[in-house]
């Protein structure tokens, strides 16, 4: 499984971002049978673009990304995610691992439409 965690700095000891578009990292972590066997953070590329929301949610589409752990997004973002089978979660206000030990442990509430946890 291929994981998108958008973050406040570098690497999974970070916190994650409260927002999705605007977050300054993305860290993107691969699972297998629940253990992680890569991590790759990098700048947002989409940061400081116009709809930066939704270009960082076509640009994770891209990457062939399975799940989103992130704050706060748009509804644009949230449907480009949705449309494209990506599974979106809403982070707790906590580091990025241990977002993945919840998500793991079916802690994590997956936003199903945006009332369901996004404004």
């Amino acid at each position: 499984m291929k994981i998108a965690i958008t973050t406040e700095e570098r690497g999974l000891n970070s916190n994650v971002s409260p927002v999705f578009g605007r977050s300054p990292y993305v860290t993107i972590v691969y699972l297998e049978n629940n253990e992680i066997r890569k991590e790759n953070t990098m700048e947002n590329p989409t940061r400081l673009e116009k709809g930066a929301g939704n270009l960082l949610a076509d640009f994770l589409v891209n990457k062939g990304i399975d799940t989103v752990i992130s704050g706060e997004m748009g509804p644009v973002a949230f449907y480009i995610l949705r449309n494209a089978d990506i599974t979106v979660y809403k982070a707790s206000p906590l580091d990025a691992r241990k977002n993945l030990k919840l998500l793991n442990e079916g802690k994590l509430k997956e936003v199903t439409s945006l009332s369901s946890g996004y404004p």
